[in-house]
Formats: structure tokens, C-alpha cells, sequence
């Protein structure tokens, strides 16, 4: 297939599942979408630079940081179900 651009991104995408494509993370490791060969460039530009850890800082671009809501501790599963 074709490298694709950024308007044709969102109907390619259509065609991912887990065998074709894998999750593109931001800085932290917060997945973005889903990417392939195809089409990583195009996600990529979506995306300022310091998101993706290319460049700069990830403060500089994020305007709150991200913490979870989940109280992990109160997990009534136990911690070997992590």
C-alpha cells in the first residue's frame, strides 16, 4: 500500500486491526491511535513535536497534567491482578 496523506487518514484507518498496525504513544506513553506503516507519518503530523518527544518539553504544549482517577489500592481484585 501507498504512504498515506493527512486527508486520507481517517478512512485508512478504517482498515487497522492488531495483526496490521500497533498503538503510537505520546511522550509519556499515553497511546495517541493506532498507526501502520502506511500512515505513521500522517499521524505524526498531527502532533506537536513535544507530544511525541521529538523536541522541546511535553509542560510546554500540555496544559494540565494527566493522573489518574482510579484508586488502585482500593481494587478489591488484589495487587497480583496487576
Amino acid at each position: 500500500m501507498s504512504k498515506v496523506d493527512r486527508e486520507q487518514l481517517s478512512i485508512h484507518r478504517q482498515s487497522h486491526d492488531k495483526s496490521n498496525s500497533w498503538w503510537m504513544d505520546d511522550a509519556r506513553g499515553i497511546p495517541l491511535c493506532r498507526v501502520c506503516d502506511d500512515c505513521i507519518d500522517a499521524a505524526c503530523s498531527m502532533y506537536a513535536p513535544e507530544v511525541l518527544g521529538i523536541s522541546g518539553r511535553y509542560e510546554d504544549v500540555v496544559e494540565e497534567q494527566i493522573e489518574s482517577d482510579y484508586d488502585f489500592d482500593q481494587d478489591e481484585r488484589g495487587s497480583d491482578y496487576w
